[in-house]
């Protein structure tokens, strides 16, 4: 059983205590959150204790994992101190801004024998692993074009992704989950080319990117953090190949999955259209329990510290091109 320290009891915070309710060999024993009101919401949550800081945290409790929910900008801090506390770290997506303070955040992991895992939940929901189990098979045949969309107002659940030194606006916090689930398809891009709308805070907020990659896939993604009016957040995937077309989209409400609908469908070349089901497994009780069992298997984590510097350096790509007008070589 590992006991867990969770930093931070906002939206994504809570939703994970809500993950390790339903994973019999975790359980959180410390929430910790600046705010007395939200730490003790997410104590009674988790059945665990509140605390102001990690320092308390640890001085108090037996803890072996820390998982670190926080605006992007405490990531570095964070990932350190439980590192040298001899804690696991999972840590929440945009991991951070720079491959530097990436890489002293890996170091401290390393120097400390812990093992390191970033949040990238994408990867783990139910039609998207769906989807990499068609490429993977050949189902679509040579890949000719993937279009890839995440489309969002802003959350309501605080301000802070309106500050690009605290969340990066939507090129970090919506932009990567598609570049990574991408990377998980592809590997690393032989090249790409970006343009988007800045925001008047300096957030780079609409997004639309086309990537390539030395076998000939190609991919436009768009992505947004600032739909207007009553704008549904929006998933889509839509893949095409010789073979086939894989497409997924989904509509929900504010947030993720308020109130979602959903299609999903394979339309094979010269066959009939096929409607798929996803095993609808919760993502994030996926996501904690696939890195808690190779913490206890001694085995990788499944979304490795090279394959997330690799995405934090394709994220950087997008935004040197967006900011030059050029297309970017990796």
């Amino acid at each position: 059983m590992l006991n867990v320290a969770v930093v931070g009891a906002g939206y994504i915070g809570l939703s994970h205590i809500a993950a390790y309710n339903q994973i019999e060999n975790a359980q959180v024993v410390a929430v910790v959150n600046r705010s007395l009101e939200k730490r003790q919401e997410g104590a009674k949550e988790a059945g665990g204790k509140g605390y102001a800081t990690l320092k308390d945290a640890l001085a108090n409790e037996k803890i072996d994992l820390v998982d670190i929910c926080l605006p992007t900008a405490l990531h570095e801090e964070f990932v350190i101190e439980a590192a040298n506390a001899k804690c696991h770290v999972l840590c929440e997506k945009p991991v951070t801004f720079t491959l530097e303070s990436y890489d002293r955040m890996i170091k401290a992991c390393e120097d400390n024998g812990v093992y390191f895992m970033v949040a990238q939940v994408a990867r783990f929901w139910p039609e998207f692993i769906t989807i990499k189990d068609y490429v993977d098979r050949g189902e679509l045949g040579d890949i000719h074009m993937i279009y890839e969309k995440r489309l969002s107002r802003h959350p309501n659940w605080s301000n802070w992704h309106r500050n690009p030194e605290i969340s990066g606006g939507g090129l970090y916090d919506m932009n990567i989950h598609d570049i990574d689930y991408l990377y998980t398809l592809f590997g690393m891009p032989e090249e790409l080319y970006a343009s988007g709308w800045k925001s008047p805070s300096g957030c780079w907020n609409h997004v639309s990117t086309n990537i390539s990659w030395s076998n000939g896939a190609k991919a436009v993604v768009e992505t947004s953090l600032e739909m207007t009016g009553e704008f549904p957040f929006s998933i889509e995937f839509r893949g095409t190949g010789d073979k086939g077309t894989i497409h997924y989209a989904m509509r929900g409400g504010r947030n993720i999955k308020d109130e979602a609908s959903a299609s999903f469908y394979f339309f094979p070349e010269g066959g009939e259209s096929q409607e798929l089901e996803a095993d609808q497994k919760d993502m994030f009780v996926t996501e904690i329990s696939s890195y808690i069992n190779a913490i206890e298997n001694g085995i990788e984590v499944p979304v490795t510290p090279a394959e997330s510097r690799d995405v934090l350096k394709i994220t950087l790509a997008i935004k040197k091109s967006l900011e030059t007008g050029e297309v970017v070589k990796l």
